[in-house]
């Protein structure tokens, strides 16, 4: 009775806290700080919140706009335009949810933390068993290209590969890299969410793991943010995976990460790049990169592996997805939080492309092209 009696008390706290916010009119879509790392006991309000505030209604109401060349919802497929939601305010989410909630059980039994937050290709060299199997293989195909191992070929021996990746998230595709992929090369991962690096580094940078580095790049690399904290001509590689880079176009913003990704780049290192993006994004990066001081190396299209890796995940995303949202007391809220619960499940589901989502389905039609590509930096 007693733990009862304080999940009700913190369903009434809760409630109370997510009065205030929506009074203030707070967005979590929009309102939250990339640099800071939420508790578990702030982000029980920030759900409250939005439980409580008309976005829920709002979003399950709204009408197919068709924007992005496609019919659909949030209600139905879990799709957000640009406009409704902030990146860095998406992540802050996210990421803490990830921090918060440690330890999650695949539909195999495996306990593990969800620190592969990537879509992933298959087949994958990994073991069925292994939650985050798919995530693993994109990595490992992306840095392992033909051109990058014929490069690395040429290297002295004893040479330490030299590594940075622009968007690392957790920073667990720089650990797979730096532990088993290229386990000699020292590799600084950055990202402008203060709770993926802490998580990078309590998990990944640790003392049996010397050749990673994580670091906090406040706003990002690129205009509005930071420059690589590097030297000219001084990376062989330079890693973009999965990151929310050019979902949309090849703008300002990414021609000034192109910009800093060619100059820490040594003449004859590589930019290996690899996402799930609009076809015509990468036809457009094709035409400009060229003009940024790379050749095209290589590419290979791996969409099709990537709708069957979301296919072979299904189970246990449903439950990862149960799992991160459970803990929050303002889904249990009456009404409100059914609806909220409702919303939560199918804007989640469409970050990680699950099937019958919008990012999903883009993919099954060609609309997105899951690609991986070799960009050689020249003079």
């Amino acid at each position: 009775m007693g733990a009862v009696k304080r999940s009700f008390q913190l369903v009434v706290v809760s409630l109370i806290i997510g009065l205030a916010l929506k009074a203030l009119d707070f967005n979590p879509l929009k309102g939250l700080d990339s640099n800071w790392e939420y508790s578990n006991f702030q982000l029980q309000f920030v759900v409250a919140g939005f439980c409580l505030s008309p976005l829920p209604g709002q979003l399950l109401a709204a009408e197919v706009n068709g924007a992005d060349g496609e019919n659909f919802t949030t209600a139905q497929e879990g799709d957000l335009q640009d406009e409704e939601y902030e990146q860095g305010s998406i992540y802050a989410i996210l990421y803490a949810m990830y921090r918060n909630a440690p330890e999650l059980i695949s539909n195999h039994g495996v306990k593990y933390q969800f620190t592969f937050n990537t879509w992933g290709i298959a087949p994958s060299p990994y073991p069925v068993e292994d939650p985050q199997r798919h995530g693993k293989a994109a990595y490992r195909a992306l840095v392992t290209q033909p051109p990058v191992m014929e490069y690395i070929k040429t290297l002295p021996e004893g040479y330490k590969l030299q590594i940075a990746e622009v968007g690392c998230g957790t920073g667990a595709g720089a650990n797979l890299i730096t532990r088993e992929v290229h386990p000699t090369s020292e590799y600084l991962a950055m990202d402008m969410q203060a709770a993926a690096i802490n998580t990078c580094k309590r998990l990944h940078a640790t003392e049996d793991n010397q050749g990673l580095t994580c670091q906090l790049i406040p706003n990002g690399v690129g205009i509005n943010g930071s420059p690589i904290p590097l030297k000219d001509s001084s990376l062989d590689i330079v890693v973009i995976s999965e990151t929310h880079i050019a979902d949309v176009e090849i703008g300002e913003l990414e021609k000034s990460i192109f910009a800093e990704i060619r100059r820490v780049l040594k003449p004859g290192g590589f930019f290996v790049w690899g996402n799930a993006l609009p076809t015509r994004v990468w036809l457009a990066g094709n035409d400009y990169l060229p003009t940024a001081g790379f050749a095209l190396a290589h590419e290979k299209n791996h969409t099709q592996g990537a709708i069957v890796a979301r296919d072979e995940d299904k189970d246990r995303v449903d439950l990862a997805v149960s799992q991160l949202l459970d803990p929050y007391y303002g889904t249990k809220i009456p009404y409100f939080g059914e609806r909220c619960t409702m919303v939560a499940e199918r804007l989640i589901a469409n970050f990680y492309r699950h099937p019958g989502t919008a990012m999903y389905i883009k993919m099954t039609t060609g609309f997105d092209s899951y690609m991986h590509q070799a960009w050689k930096a020249v003079k």
